[in-house]
């Protein structure tokens, strides 16, 4: 039964209920349904740190920057480790600075499934991109995103949903993927967040050819890039919340905001919400950390 149909028989949907919906409409690209129900949940659970992180991904793929800012900075407010508002604070700050404008399309763009970040070895396989776009022009790429690639003679050429030149796969990578994709196997690729001045990705197989079979496809990676990772996320944690800038008369209005909220709220942690920056960020922080050292030759 959904949360309208238990409203209109004067029945509230449960907590889970709502964060399970609001989790489906999120899933399916459906932006303005899921701030609905975020935004109602809001109302009955207050400085609830996940719902306000899925209110501002809502908002942010909406296009409306400002509301969107302000919704991970109460959600930082609440929860002053939570790396997802930090990573969408940072975003959003990249965005400002340049005056980019979020990509906006007339369709729903679902996210993909969760089964899509989970490593295998010999399928997939997570870097970063070479001569990568602007900063600006990588903040506007959400995490979970799915990008399209091209070859180009000896080349791999990375674009966004809205065909925007993102940047290129390193050298090696691009030689054994133009070798494969000859061979029959077909690949899929995936945002999975900045990283530093480049964009981290995942590529998987979804199609091996029968020629293929028995082979490792893509090389196992090694530890290598984790330290790198660390420390950027032990940097951005390190900034206080009124560190971030969103304009000058923004942030000072998001100051006396925070000046005026001071109540402590103790928070509910009842549920462990993974929606898809979730995935994207936890994948990027420890996907690495679980491979055997030994790098195969490519």
């Amino acid at each position: 039964m959904t949360d309208t149909q238990q409203q209109t028989q004067g029945r509230q949907p449960t907590k889970r209920q709502m964060i399970e919906e609001a989790r489906n409409m999120a899933l399916a690209g459906e932006w303005e349904r899921a701030l609905e129900i975020n935004t109602r949940f809001l109302e009955r659970f207050p400085r609830d740190a996940e719902a306000l992180n899925r209110k501002g991904r809502a908002l942010l793929e909406l296009g409306r920057l400002q509301e969107a800012w302000d919704a991970y900075s109460e959600a930082l407010n609440a929860d002053p480790a939570n790396m997802i508002a930090r990573r969408n604070l940072q975003r959003l700050e990249m965005l400002a600075s340049a005056d980019t404008p979020m990509p906006t399309s007339s369709e729903p763009i679902p996210s993909p499934r969760a089964g899509v970040f989970i490593e295998e070895i010999g399928k997939t396989w997570v870097d970063e991109l070479t001569r990568a776009a602007d900063d600006s022009v990588l903040a506007t790429v959400s995490p979970g995103e799915q990008l399209t690639f091209e070859v180009e003679g000896a080349r791999v050429v990375v674009y966004s949903r809205n065909g925007t030149l993102l940047g290129e796969l390193e050298q090696r990578i691009a030689q054994r993927l133009i070798d494969l994709l000859n061979a029959g196997n077909r690949y899929e690729m995936y945002a999975l967040g900045m990283s530093g001045h480049s964009l981290r990705y995942i590529l998987r197989e979804t199609h091996q050819d029968p020629s293929m079979a028995g082979k490792m496809a893509l090389p196992r990676q090694t530890r290598a890039g984790i330290t790198d990772l660390m420390r950027e996320r032990e940097l951005l944690s390190q900034r206080e919340e009124a560190d971030f800038s969103f304009g000058e008369e923004e942030e000072e209005e998001l100051i006396d905001e925070e000046e005026e909220d001071t109540e402590d709220v103790e928070l509910d942690d009842e549920e462990a919400d993974d929606e898809i920056d979730d995935d994207a960020v936890a994948f990027v922080d420890t996907s690495l950390a679980d491979e055997v050292s030994d790098d195969d030759e490519m």
